[in-house]
């Protein structure tokens, strides 16, 4: 055996006894079910299954109108579907946050994700009525570093629709509205961001308490509405078009507000759950979570952005029961939140609801 050939065995050689218990700690999972970075229990829009009992507090909170884009007016105008001021709900979500391609080096643990789910909310009484559908989904990858922090970096959509039989009530009680023909002057108004960037860090110490920091910002290419949401530098997708431009155009309306360079439509979250461990049934739970929204700036209304308005927020908290890891890595949780900010369906932003919700949920 030449020299060359002795000398490279001897180099692998100490290369896997030094590294040996190393190599031999690695292990890789197709598919967990239990991502590295969980959903935050108090969020209304974590990807996670849920049915959930909501009560409005007040008369202000009841999502009674939608909103739309009057070109005649030049403004946004909410426009009465209800006048019964139902302050009972079923709010239910289907979704998964699910991990994909896990490597497990010991200290350290990558894996990719997806995501995505339907949220609505129905009400209780009545013609039980379905105010509105969202769409959610989005991917990407998160690390986990000794057990104690994990970052999150990614993509995401959310994009809201207006429940078929609200705009059946608001056409019959308007008949003089036309949504859809070319020279409409009223059109509907929703919310979408499409596509994201999100990121986020997790901290978890331990398994009784964790918190975290998510935050969202619009791609320069994106789907956003309504037009005075978008930020100027927002390109459409597939070209160099102004979004701004096209969505305002698109909706009938004006705005010639200078935007400030500071204005990217950020969505900013953070929160903070505590567990205490009932012998080994699971655990009672407390959490809470608070957003802050950047196009609070521009009031939801046409002409009205200012870099010195406030950022919107939304904050809930509450708590419940978890019980233990159950078949597939789920988890079911009994949970009552408190929720004051906006009401849990994209497109009522402009809706500020307290509200109460009481319910199930499924992993998160």
């Amino acid at each position: 055996m030449s020299r060359t050939i002795k000398r490279y065995f001897f180099t692998l050689s100490l290369v896997c006894v030094i590294c040996g218990s190393s190599l031999w700690a690695f292990s890789f999972t197709w598919a967990p079910i239990d991502p590295l970075f969980r959903e935050p229990l108090a969020d209304p829009f974590a990807k996670s299954t849920t049915f959930r009992y909501l009560a409005v507090l007040d008369e202000s909170s009841v999502p009674d109108s939608i909103l739309i884009a009057d070109s005649e007016e030049n403004a946004y105008t909410q426009i009465p579907y209800d006048d019964r001021k139902l302050h009972e709900y079923w709010h239910m979500k289907s979704a998964g946050n699910i991990g994909v391609l896990r490597f497990d080096l010991s200290s350290v643990v990558l894996e990719g994700y997806i995501q995505g789910g339907l949220n609505t909310v129905f009400q209780k009484k009545g013609s039980i009525n379905a105010l509105g559908f969202d769409g959610m989904y989005g991917a990407g990858a998160s690390v986990n570093v000794y057990d104690l922090v994990t970052i999150t970096a990614g993509f995401h959509h959310f994009s809201g629709h207006w429940g078929d039989e609200i705009l059946s009530d608001v056409l019959e009680r308007n008949t003089e509205l036309d949504f859809w023909s070319d020279d409409a002057t009223k059109r509907l108004v929703e919310y979408t961001r499409g596509n994201s960037w999100i990121a986020g860090i997790s901290i978890q110490p331990s398994p009784a308490w964790r918190t975290y920091v998510i935050a969202e910002l619009p791609m320069r290419s994106a789907w956003i509405r309504p037009g005075v949401h978008v930020p100027p530098q927002t390109v459409r997708p597939g070209s160099e078009d102004s979004q701004f431009d096209h969505i305002t155009g698109q909706e009938g309306i004006t705005d010639t507000n200078v935007y400030d360079d500071s204005y990217k439509a950020w969505r900013v979250q953070a929160g903070a759950e505590l567990r205490f461990p009932i012998l080994s049934v699971g655990s009672i739970f407390v959490a809470t979570d608070v957003q802050a929204h950047q196009d609070g700036q521009t009031k939801h209304m046409v002409g009205m952005y200012d870099k010195e308005n406030p950022w919107e927020w939304t904050f809930s908290i509450g708590g419940g029961f978890e019980f233990n890891q159950g078949i597939l890595n789920r988890k079911l949780r009994l949970e009552v939140f408190y929720h004051d900010g906006r009401f849990p369906l994209l497109n009522y932003f402009f809706q500020r609801s307290r509200y109460l919700t009481i319910g199930l949920s499924i992993n998160g």
